[in-house]
């Protein structure tokens, strides 16, 4: 039971900064000026990493330990949670990194790169949003 605590808080802080940066951060960016988005932009990359690292890294190792030792043998449901983990994995490193590389590249924040960062962001955020429901409901039943 302590790995599914552990995945439901993983879980539930990486749901809220993605709803944070989906309403608030990422809106943002299009305020910044020419002269200052590069700057910016890497000051962002940094810090963020720095806040999404622990819990990414105890959300894999709590979906590991939940596939190997489900709670109250619900197998099925350890699965569904690791399929949400890839997923969220999956939408990172196939969406939202190439569009912060050209975010990264780019003279200003290019709408175009935003619009797609926006929607790749939204998937990643209804994946979390879900899996940290389900995880708080395993734990209530």
């Amino acid at each position: 039971m302590v790995w599914l605590v552990v995945h439901l808080v993983a879980t539930a802080v990486l749901t809220g900064v993605a709803w944070a940066s989906l309403g608030v951060i990422y809106p943002a960016f299009a305020l910044v000026g020419a002269a200052e988005w590069p700057r910016y932009h890497a000051a962002h990359v940094r810090a963020i990493t720095r806040v999404i690292v622990v819990p990414w890294v105890a959300q894999g190792v709590s979906t590991a330990a939940l596939l190997l030792d489900p709670p109250d043998g619900r197998f099925g449901a350890a699965a569904v949670l690791a399929a949400f983990a890839l997923a969220a994995v999956v939408l990172t490193f196939a969406g939202a990194v190439p569009a912060h590389n050209r975010l990264g590249a780019a003279a200003t924040a290019d709408a175009r790169t935003l619009t797609t960062l926006n929607r790749v962001h939204l998937v990643r955020s209804l994946i979390w949003t879900a899996e940290a429901v389900l995880a708080a409901l395993l734990l209530v039943r």
